[in-house]
């Protein structure tokens, strides 16, 4: 069961809906928005709330938070983890920044799991 833990958060102002993209990676837009990371993208943190378009948008930037993942491929525990498509996290490949660590295995696609938010620190995996 997915869990979350002593994290830093930061409230920033929702790019769109993301009622329904609670625990996705989000970046920070040109209008300094928090907007979902896309394939293989960089994120501040994960969303940990879900704002409609220009609500407060609360993202963990450090420590234990959970993640939806979008396709589960070999992600156990302790695998990195990237952003794929709308934020969703995927077992990271070369080209991508790895955002953190599984703290445990995903079963199947849509799974929440439990990681450390590292971020990519602008640092792509080779």
């Amino acid at each position: 069961m997915a869990w979350d833990n002593s994290k830093q958060t930061i409230t920033l102002k929702s790019h769109a809906d993301y009622s329904a993209k609670q625990y996705r990676f989000v970046k920070i837009n040109s209008s300094g928005s928090a907007e979902l990371s896309g394939a293989d993208e960089d994120a501040v943190g994960v969303l940990q709330n879900t704002p409609a378009a220009g609500e407060a948008a609360v993202v963990a930037i450090g420590g234990v938070s959970k993640l939806y993942i979008g396709t589960t491929g070999s992600l156990v525990a302790g695998s990195q983890v990237a952003a794929m498509a709308n934020g969703e996290g995927i077992l990271t490949n070369s080209g991508a920044f790895n955002l953190g660590y599984a703290l445990e295995d995903s079963t199947a696609d849509g799974d929440i799991i439990s990681i450390i938010f590292t971020g990519g620190n602008g640092v792509k995996t080779a």
